[in-house]
């Protein structure tokens, strides 16, 4: 394709844009990142899901804990004597498969919560390129706004010198005033378009929103292959398989822990104290030994409680299968937007050359008196109207590019 060359909404920044400190896509990403309330709570909710793993894991290690009590007492017409109590005591899990499941379960609600932070990341840099290709869209488009006001003001001379000779008539002269007039008009529009969008890319990067918005740089987009193969092994690590596979996880782990109720459960406890009136030569006693339990009978709860963790763990293997088909289909049909983006942009571009051609051939020809006033009025609509589709026709390349690889799950 020969979509790359002359790719002014991409190649090309601000007029100032050398003064100025130019912000790169990828510095935007990490002022967002760090700076984006939601990003921000997405991470602090895969912090949590990681203490919890940690705290999890520490049911398969042995617990110590040590205590201590101390009181003083006395009767009536009697010495008042102290009573001090202090030890320590321990235990370690033998035979207890819910702590294992319970791991099991933490472990996937951190790749959960990992899926759910990539999801927000995705999102928020989609929402960052498609504000960079609003922003550089609409400052060529300005300075397209700009060139036409001057042909425009050129136009309306030539006709005004042409009217008082005698050559035009004067419908000719009020309408190319009328169509200067619209053009200012539009040009101040565009202007206010160009302020709201930078005052939504300040408001995205965490920045005050009075804040002038910096030249831009965005890198241009790739061009689509023909074939979807070569992205496919990348689309198993989308973050929504992700989180239907940690939700599966999870299902997994309940039946786990559903089952493992009916099971006997043992541990190894012991201790050992001191105690008395005296301290610290005061008697001491400990303790070693063993418990088990086993559910005799619980009125049908733990059979309910695994059947319905096994209709959880079918549900959820279905909602995997659906996710997958859902994120390959979306990820086809942004696939097929990227590669129609990049087709229409010869098309723009071609459509573009030929309206530039044809508007300085019949320029030249109504200045030599060889058409009319309205087939060069129609011609120059036509080549603004193409120039502003070029325009458009950049953005939406590099919006459906930003789609795609959303769709990819980066």
């Amino acid at each position: 394709m020969r979509y790359f060359y002359a790719l002014s909404i991409v190649s090309l920044l601000a007029a100032n844009a050398a003064a100025q400190e130019t912000l790169t896509l990828k510095e935007a990403e990490k002022a967002m990142l760090a700076a984006n309330p939601q990003a921000a709570s997405a991470a602090l909710d895969l912090e949590t899901a990681r203490n919890r793993l940690s705290a999890a894991r520490g049911g398969l290690y042995p617990s110590l804990s040590a205590s201590a009590s101390y009181s003083r007492a006395g009767a009536q017409g009697g010495d008042p004597y102290n009573s001090y109590s202090y030890g320590l005591s321990g235990s370690q899990p033998l035979f207890s498969p819910s702590v294992p499941a319970s791991v099991r379960s933490a472990a996937a609600s951190q790749r959960a919560s990992q899926a759910a932070y990539d999801r927000v990341a995705s999102r928020l840099n989609y929402e960052l390129k498609t504000a960079f290709a609003d922003i550089l869209n609409a400052r060529e488009t300005i300075k397209l706004s700009s060139e036409t006001l001057k042909r425009r003001s050129e136009n309306l001379e030539l006709i005004r010198l042409k009217y008082q000779a005698g050559r035009e008539n004067k419908a000719a002269l009020l309408e190319t005033e009328a169509v200067l007039k619209t053009s200012r008009w539009q040009h101040a529009r565009y202007q206010k378009n160009l302020r709201l969008l930078e005052r939504e890319l300040n408001r995205l990067l965490g920045r005050p929103a009075q804040s002038p918005a910096p030249a831009l740089s965005l890198p241009l987009p790739p061009e689509p292959p023909e074939e979807l193969s070569a992205f496919e092994p990348r689309l198993g690590n989308h973050y929504s398989l992700r989180s239907a596979r940690a939700a599966r996880d999870i299902s997994a782990a309940s039946v786990d822990a559903a089952r493992s109720a009916v099971l006997p459960d043992a541990s190894a406890n012991g201790s050992y104290r001191w105690n008395g009136s005296d301290w610290p030569t005061a008697p001491n006693s400990w303790a070693l030994g063993a418990s088990l339990s086993l559910p005799l009978f619980s009125g049908g709860r733990l059979s309910s409680n695994l059947a319905a963790a096994r209709t959880a763990l079918r549900s959820s293997e279905a909602d995997l299968k659906n996710a997958s088909d859902e994120v390959y289909l979306n990820f086809e049909d942004a696939f097929l937007s990227w590669r129609e983006a990049g087709a229409y942009m010869d098309v723009a571009k071609s459509s573009l050359d030929a309206a530039e051609a044809r508007a300085w051939l019949v320029r030249k020809q109504y200045l030599a008196g060889q058409t009319s006033y309205f087939e060069w009025r129609n011609v120059e609509e036509q080549l603004i109207t193409e120039q502003n589709q070029y325009l458009a026709a950049g953005r939406a390349l590099i919006v459906s590019h930003a789609a795609f690889t959303q769709a990819l799950g980066e």
